[in-house]
């Protein structure tokens, strides 16, 4: 719900991804309101361990690391679960040493048939996380779960234009409004529900 990328992140404000962040906030104030359990992973990795193909990010102790500022309450809320990961998949970053999975787990304590995903990458971590998801979903990995919802104002990725790409070697640009929709095109594919509006009971609504 909440992994950045570190050079990759935008120097200015950005539309797409201060919405994300608004719109995660409004969720997760929504759902802890109610008791509702709520998941986060946070992007971590060691300094020793690139994640290639991107430049280092979330370093352990740089502070990128952490939930961003409006987020930052959940840290303290008795709903939350907190899960580091240190690969894409939010997913194959939640496999234990000893075989478990504390996503899986977290499902099936909290009896979820319905899993409503916002976050960044849209095209990365998202994507990665929802397709995992889907096909431990259809093996019968993750009980009681039923559907995985991708709610498209609550997700965002990065840009990284073709004029600064072209002066790296071996960098790929990176254009936010395509990828973005790109991902939730491929979430769609994999089995996903892609939604522009969340209503939570009778009245409640983004």
């Amino acid at each position: 719900m909440a992994s950045a990328l570190l050079e990759l992140a935008p120097v200015e404000p950005n539309r797409q991804i201060s919405m994300m962040v608004e719109e995660a906030a409004s969720l997760s104030k929504l759902f802890t309101e109610r008791k509702w359990p709520v998941f986060v992973f946070l992007d971590s990795h060691h300094p020793n361990k690139p994640e290639s193909p991107y430049p280092p990010h979330c370093i352990l102790g740089s502070g990128e690391e952490d939930l961003v500022p409006a987020l930052k309450w959940l840290e303290e809320d008795p709903n939350v679960t907190i899960k580091r990961k240190d690969c894409f998949d939010g997913f194959i970053g939640s496999m234990e040493k000893d075989g478990s999975n504390t996503f899986a787990k977290w499902v099936k304590a909290n009896e979820i048939t319905s899993v409503l995903v916002v976050g960044v990458c849209t095209d990365i971590c998202v994507l990665d996380f929802v397709c995992s998801t889907l096909s431990a979903k259809n093996i019968g990995l993750v009980p009681p779960l039923e559907e995985v919802v991708v709610y498209s104002q609550g997700c965002a990725t990065f840009n990284f234009p073709v004029d600064i790409a072209r002066t790296l070697k071996g960098a790929l640009p990176h254009p936010q409004e395509l990828l973005h929709h790109i991902g939730l095109y491929m979430a769609k594919g994999r089995g996903a529900k892609i939604v522009r509006k969340v209503t939570l009971g009778s009245s409640q609504e983004l």
